[in-house]
């Protein structure tokens, strides 16, 4: 359904997802790149929505990462912490990859002190970031994304599971099968990934 403030939220069994799915619109996504800044934190904002977003990994299989997951030769990431324990390759668009890459490069070795941390995301005490900081940055990035229309900061209630459920739905959008959107995400069966069909693709 679409509320007033043109939030999409899609209704789902109790006994699956226990709160309504929020999906960002593509404007909004482009926004939240845009509100990344420039410093070492802002490099890792914008490595976060490309795993999360433009990988479309679930909140601990993000955190989970180390930076050797991030296979740049063969263009992808290995899980290896999946739900379930299962492991899996997800494939990286060149733009996840040149985010992952300048994060690592510009940002991710500054935040290192003894050159052995194994963590792709690093906290500024250069531990492996809790999923709490993690969410902390995306609200900090919702706040200060700039919408076309003018409307300062995005009025959607999000975590980070929202970016992956909203790369699934700009996906099938887009045309990709659900069998496939269903092997990018992970899941076990294709009635796990039908929750997205049922969106309004045309108002997102």
């Amino acid at each position: 359904r679409e509320t007033g403030q043109g939030e999409i939220t899609v209704n789902i069994k109790p006994e699956r997802i226990k709160s309504p799915v929020t999906i960002l619109t593509t404007a909004e996504i482009q926004a939240l790149y845009k509100a990344c800044g420039n410093d070492i934190f802002g490099y890792r904002d914008k490595a976060m929505l490309s795993i999360y977003y433009g990988c479309g990994l679930r909140r601990n299989e993000g955190l989970q990462l180390n930076a050797e997951d991030i296979l740049f030769n063969k263009s992808i990431i290995f899980v290896k912490k999946g739900k379930g324990n299962r492991q899996r390759y997800v494939p990286m668009s060149e733009q996840v990859k040149n985010d992952l890459e300048n994060y690592i490069k510009n940002a991710r070795i500054y935040l290192m002190k003894t050159g052995k941390e194994e963590a792709l995301f690093l906290s500024q005490r250069s531990k492996r970031i809790s999923g709490n900081a993690m969410i902390l940055r995306l609200k900090l990035l919702i706040k200060k994304a700039d919408l076309p229309t003018g409307q300062a900061g995005i009025t959607k209630e999000i975590g980070l599971h929202s970016l992956r459920h909203s790369i699934a739905t700009h996906l099938l959008n887009s045309g990709m099968t659900l069998e496939n959107v269903s092997n990018f995400l992970g899941h076990q069966s294709l009635e796990s990934t039908q929750i997205y069909t049922h969106i309004n693709y045309g108002k997102i």
